[in-house]
């Protein structure tokens, strides 16, 4: 009886609370942006276009068949707050990575794509 009345008084308690979310997101380091991306033509754009729309790669790795990858990263800083009112307060703190990775065969485009690590 007495834990059937506790559990009725934390729920009573506990949806009257006020819960707050506050997030806040800040670029670190950007080389691209999606409107860039979207203008890479595969099998147009060559590596010229690319090294003027992105400039040089952070990273470029060379293939035995000639295919080269071109790597370029944008870091990103998210800031969450999630807090209950007048019982607790979270912060996190969530670091962004994409790396943009291109591909190229005899110096154009053959495919591209994004991938995003969270840390």
């Amino acid at each position: 009886m007495i834990k059937k009345a506790l559990l009725l008084v934390m729920s009573v308690v506990l949806t009257g609370c006020l819960v707050t979310v506050d997030s806040d997101s800040r670029p670190l380091h950007t080389v691209w942006n999606e409107g860039e991306v979207a203008r890479l033509q595969i099998g147009q754009s060559d590596e010229q276009y690319v090294r003027t729309s992105f400039g040089d790669p952070v990273t470029k790795l060379t293939y035995a068949d000639g295919t080269e990858i071109w790597k370029y990263r944008n870091r990103s800083e998210k800031d969450t707050e999630v807090g209950v009112f007048l019982i607790f307060s979270v912060d996190v703190e969530e670091e962004r990575t994409e790396t943009l990775s291109i591909e190229f065969a005899e110096g154009i485009v053959t495919n591209y794509w994004i991938e995003e690590d969270r840390f």
